[in-house]
């Protein structure tokens, strides 16, 4: 009897000291990027970008928008659509972006380039242990005017106007930018 009680007591034992895994669900939400949404200035209607790619200044290499392709393909980093997600830093209150549109093109001209300075404060929202946190932004109503890379380039970008201030998923689109 002695013996059973032991060997119910050590498998008892045995089974407290077992936790549940530590792994964050792939499905959790996590930091969201800011959704950005193209428009035509003259119908408002949704209007595909034409090859844009988009550089953080101080970066090497662009914004990659086709993993599926070789980071030696320069289509990697275009896109031609009418809303994307780009990330905005976690550890700085302030991103800036160089947003080059028609990218590749040889017409003298026709590659374009505005520069846009995204400001924000930043919250850290703690998920849980096997997923740590993840950082919601706010944006500066006023922080987004672009500015140009050569004072003989003209602005692509004609208009911006903040939707939703508070990036808290990427269900609905944050930013409207009318070209």
């Amino acid at each position: 009897m002695k013996k059973k009680f032991i060997l119910l007591l050590l498998i008892s034992l045995g089974f407290s000291g077992c936790e549940k895994d530590d792994i964050c669900a792939a499905d959790t939400p996590t930091t969201p990027q800011v959704v950005i949404e193209f428009l035509d200035i003259a119908t408002t209607d949704s209007k595909s970008v034409t090859n844009l790619t988009i550089k953080e200044v101080g970066q090497t290499n662009p914004i990659v928008f086709n993993t599926s392709l070789a980071s030696t393909n320069v289509l990697r980093y275009n896109v031609s659509l009418a809303k994307i997600k780009i990330p905005l830093k976690t550890d700085a209150d302030t991103a800036k972006f160089l947003f080059k549109l028609n990218t590749g093109n040889t017409v003298l001209g026709a590659e374009n380039t505005d520069i846009l300075e995204f400001n924000y404060t930043r919250n850290s929202v703690y998920i849980s242990r096997a997923c740590g946190y993840k950082t919601l932004f706010a944006l500066n109503l006023n922080s987004l005017t672009p500015t140009n890379i050569s004072a003989s380039d003209t602005f692509w970008i004609q208009s911006i106007v903040i939707v939703k201030p508070n990036i808290l998923n990427e269900n609905e689109t944050h930013i409207k930018i009318y070209f």
